[in-house]
């Protein structure tokens, strides 16, 4: 089987070199880059699944289209933590299935897996993580909740997947720092979440 091509677009924070290594451990083809270009039709096409780790500013409309195009084509979206962060159009909120609205303060909390069946949680038990809990805004229906947590007394969804076209998006809400990212079922949820978004598992 090819190694999966998998293109990280992120606004540069220093423990990004800490998802390379566990990606590229996973046996990833990894590119992690900054060029939010790197989203147009034409430069997208060549990758299996697009992971955005980006943090904020508008995307242009032919960055978002190219986007959506990639995904509703077969390809592949993970959008991790700050992935829902105001930077997006309408339609790239409905792509991914729903935006930050604020956050918990950075602490250790647990959240709960709800299906446990599911490739991506397939066996897991719930887990602790040094991290802040998003409180999102979101249309349930046409997501299926992974993993759960409690934000300032209000369960919000941690980790979602859905269809959208041809292709498959996952979204997790972790993820915001070195702590977060050093965390085995953390990384455990993104390397799962890449391959079942390119239909690998």
């Amino acid at each position: 089987m090819e190694k999966l091509k998998v293109l990280v677009v992120v606004d540069y924070v220093p423990h990004i070199e800490i998802m390379r290594k566990f990606l590229q451990e996973a046996s990833f083809e990894v590119e992690i880059t900054e060029d939010r270009d790197s989203l147009l039709k034409e430069r997208i096409a060549q990758y299996d699944v697009c992971l955005d780790y980006m943090h904020g500013g508008a995307l242009k409309p032919e960055q978002t289209q190219g986007l959506i195009d990639f995904v509703a084509g077969g390809k592949a979206l993970v959008g991790v933590h700050s992935a829902a962060v105001d930077k997006k159009s309408l339609a790239f909120i409905d792509l991914l299935g729903g935006k930050y609205i604020g956050h918990e303060e950075y602490h250790k909390t647990t959240v709960t897996i709800v299906d446990a069946k599911h490739p991506i949680t397939q066996g897991m038990s719930n887990f602790s993580i040094i991290d802040e809990l998003y409180k999102l805004e979101y249309n349930p229906e046409p997501l299926h909740v992974l993993i759960e947590g409690v934000a300032e007394g209000t369960t919000y969804p941690v980790c979602w997947t859905r269809q959208y076209g041809k292709g498959r998006v996952v979204f997790f809400s972790l993820g915001h720092g070195p702590e977060s990212f050093e965390n085995k079922d953390f990384q455990k949820i993104v390397i799962r979440s890449i391959q079942w978004a390119a239909g690998q598992i």
